[in-house]
């Protein structure tokens, strides 16, 4: 917790960025309309202006977290702080979690330093997404569960559906994690022990009947009454497609390795016991794929042997804990269709993968586990930090933008549109500019855009009657970059690429100022 804090702390100013600006907008509709967060118009990635409820269907408690970040009119140590200490908890609940599961207090505290130094965790909690509450609140309820199933006391049934029912409102795909707590339930997973679950105590699965019901009435109660329901599988259809799933696909599976602790150090404490069968179908796999998207198939493929060298584990030696855990790690798997899937899905999965390598430990080699965890960690902690100033260093640059190619027009008294969105949009909109849609109304003779071009790489080509006023682009620092087509990082976006965090300085983001003829 100490090492998330300080970690953390330096970054509490950063501007928001990327998706900040959805949930900052629903947080102010809370303070409107407590029990309809997204019933509110906005502009978003469709370049049309749309219910909120329509650009990001799901997630409807995650604006009640950013209440007080709304009181207090959005400030950014505010929003940036409130992350922290739900990290924090996370962290907490973590370690009681693997106290539960029978880890002893430096094994529980080993876990949740793993996940404090987790790239992935570090970067989103730098942002006010809500991937890390999603964690905490999934790990919340899978403890509850842990402890009902020990002790069946109702109040702890109902703690667990409360917190996983709060998980799956936060990010709609966390609600998979019904099936890890299925497992986690049994009595075991023989035959027998499957049939005996359901003659002793069936109540005990209460809580997986209780979620979705809990979800679903929620949902419909706080939803966008203007558009109800029937946005969802519209939604989907826009925003999803299978062809996206070999894509989103190695982009899970290449996070494993990259951001997450988890493929390393189990094939560095496993390798000698996985079946001799599994590192060669990956490394076949992997050979066939890497002339179509190179070395990502050799990171997807050691994942892949990971993967299944657990679930294999945990089958051979009939543990149900491990089988759990490994369900657990698949809670990303129905984002696998859509436009995207970044590391930042995963986050509900972390807790998992720690346990899951703190339980391997005591069967490895002392000799690889002495050097291997320190080495883990530093290496997290070093390439969290460096992801962390590269999502500063994108979100200031479009907060800089707004300062100093749209407050100066505005001033003067012109009439100022913005395309782009990220953070530039949020610091836009306070200053007064309007978003450009495909739709009327649009700009008019003589008004003035300013284009964001890393986020909105096309709007040229859809609009020719301009005369470009003024080019800018700012340099990035020498410390890297998260967000970059040239080189392949893409931490927030998988399209962009594979890597979390590359190296470069240049040209990081550049703006253009129209004037419209």
């Amino acid at each position: 917790m100490v090492l998330a804090a300080v970690l953390l702390a330096p970054f509490l100013n950063t501007a928001f960025t990327i998706d900040d600006p959805i949930y900052l907008r629903e947080a102010q509709q809370v303070l409107e309309d407590p029990l309809h967060p997204q019933a509110f118009n906005m502009v978003w990635s469709l370049d049309r202006d749309l219910r909120a409820s329509q650009i990001l269907p799901g997630g409807i408690f995650v604006p009640y977290l950013l209440v007080p970040t709304a009181l207090a009119r959005s400030r950014e140590w505010v929003g940036h702080l409130t992350e922290l200490l739900l990290l924090l908890a996370a962290l907490f609940v973590t370690a009681l979690t693997a106290l539960r599961l029978g880890l002893d207090h430096g094994q529980a505290r080993l876990t949740a330093l793993l996940v404090a130094a987790c790239p992935a965790v570090l970067g989103m909690a730098g942002t006010v997404m809500p991937d890390v509450p999603a964690m905490l609140l999934a790990t919340l309820g899978m403890e509850r569960i842990i402890v009902w199933r020990e002790q069946r006391r109702w109040s702890q049934g109902l703690a667990a559906a409360c917190w996983l029912t709060l998980a799956a409102l936060t990010r709609t795909h966390t609600i998979v994690i019904l099936a890890a707590a299925f497992v986690m339930l049994l009595d075991g997973i023989t035959a027998e022990e499957l049939r005996a679950s359901f003659r002793r105590f069936p109540a005990r699965f209460l809580p997986i009947v209780l979620t979705p019901v809990a979800f679903l009435t929620v949902s419909t109660v706080t939803g966008d009454q203007d558009t109800g329901e029937r946005i969802f599988l519209p939604m989907l259809r826009a925003f999803g497609s299978l062809h996206l799933f070999a894509q989103n696909g190695l982009a899970f599976l290449t996070d494993w390795l990259l951001v997450i602790p988890l493929t390393i150090p189990w094939l560095a404490m496993r390798f000698s016991r996985i079946p001799g069968w599994l590192p060669l179908f990956g490394l076949i796999g992997a050979s066939v794929l890497s002339y179509r998207v190179g070395w990502v198939a050799f990171a997807a493929g050691a994942s892949c042997v990971a993967l299944a060298d657990i679930l294999w584990d945990a089958i051979e030696r009939r543990d149900r804990v491990q089988l759990a855990l490994w369900v657990w790690l698949l809670l990303a798997m129905p984002v696998i269709i859509y436009v995207h899937l970044p590391s930042k899905y995963l986050l509900p999965s972390v807790p998992a993968a720690a346990i899951l390598v703190v339980r391997a430990m005591p069967e490895a080699q002392r000799a690889v586990t002495r050097w291997l965890m320190p080495a883990v960690v530093a290496a997290g902690v070093v390439l969290g930090f460096l992801i962390l100033i590269g999502i500063r260093d994108l979100a200031e640059t479009q907060r800089r933008a707004v300062v100093e190619l749209i407050d100066p027009q505005i001033k003067t008294g012109e009439q100022v549109w913005f395309a782009g969105h990220w953070g530039f949009q949020w610091y836009a909109e306070k200053a007064g500019a309007k978003a450009v849609t495909l739709e009327p109304p649009l700009p008019q003779f003589g008004d003035v855009i300013v284009v964001s071009e890393i986020d909105f790489p096309f709007f040229e080509q859809r609009w020719t009657r301009k005369r470009v006023q003024k080019r800018l682009c700012y340099a990035s620092t020498p410390w890297g970059r998260v967000m970059d087509f040239e080189g392949h990082a893409g931490f927030f976006s998988s399209p962009f690429g594979y890597l979390p965090w590359v190296w470069g300085s240049g040209e990081a983001s550049c703006f253009e100022v129209w004037k419209v003829e």
